[in-house]
């Protein structure tokens, strides 16, 4: 078996994956409007893709996508859904070639020694394999939010977390 990265980057992996799977499982009613107390399937795109920007930046050094931010803000307008999706995908591919080739050494760094305006509190003086497996359970919680909104508005069960084939080391 080849070498694979360390298991939290694997989780990541999976996590945005499973993340992207079920935002695009989910029905046009839940994307827009809040149903009860769950945010709007757009609003929990944008939140998981500000998450893993910053993830991205921590690990590459990179700044997190202007747009992101812009769209997070708290008197900014909502984009679409659609507009959100194609946020998260850019994330997704600027974090994921930085865990496919993570190792343990490259995962020991501790890249934010200090908190830094909009960056979770926790993530601070953390190495970044705890950042990217804080990241991991946070993806995987609001994909499970997604599922629950996807079923109120009609959706079939969508399984989470799925067979997680990169974690398991059954990904091609």
């Amino acid at each position: 078996m080849p070498d694979q990265p360390p298991l939290a980057a694997r989780l990541m992996l999976d996590a945005l994956a499973e993340f992207a799977r079920v935002s695009d499982a989910l029905p046009a009613p839940g994307r827009g409007g809040a149903i009860g107390r769950l945010n709007a399937g757009v609003v929990t795109v944008l939140h998981v893709t500000r998450r893993v920007g910053y993830l991205a930046s921590f690990a590459l050094g990179t700044p997190v996508d202007p747009w992101v931010l812009e769209h997070v803000a708290p008197d900014a307008p909502t984009p679409t859904f659609e507009a959100a999706r194609a946020a998260f995908e850019r994330a997704r591919a600027t974090v994921s070639p930085a865990l496919t080739d993570a190792t343990s050494a490259t995962l020991a760094r501790i890249p934010v020694p200090d908190p830094i305006p909009g960056m979770p509190p926790e993530l601070a003086g953390a190495t970044l394999e705890y950042m990217v497996a804080h990241t991991a359970a946070h993806v995987f919680v609001h994909a499970g939010e997604m599922s629950a909104l996807a079923s109120l508005v009609g959706a079939p069960d969508l399984e989470l977390p799925g067979v997680m084939p990169v974690t398991r080391g059954t990904a091609e």
